[in-house]
């Protein structure tokens, strides 16, 4: 199933990663902690955001079918999967 994750729940998660990367002696912070966690947090939030926008371009894109859709000759769902696919490997986005 779909997993969502709270705004909160990315930040602990960030922090967490970061501490035991430190620990483990994977990584060497040469900054602030707070600084690297932030940035970890960031990336992981636009990584998750990924699909999210893929679908919203995919549905300002059916637009052109509306009418073939309206009548019919078109599939909605079906479109939709087909359009959400040609954007993901446009994008190189892996879902």
């Amino acid at each position: 199933g779909i997993v969502k994750l709270s705004k909160e729940r990315v930040a602990a998660l960030s922090a967490t990663l970061v501490d035991k990367l430190i620990a483990g002696g994977m990584i060497e912070s040469v900054g602030e902690r707070k600084a690297l966690v932030a940035s970890l947090d960031r990336v992981v939030t636009d990584e998750l955001s990924v699909e999210d926008r893929i679908n919203a371009q995919a549905k300002e894109l059916m637009g052109k079918y509306e009418a073939e859709i309206a009548k019919g000759h078109l599939d909605e769902h079906q479109v939709f999967l087909m359009i959400k696919k040609q954007l993901v490997k446009e994008k190189g986005a892996i879902l």
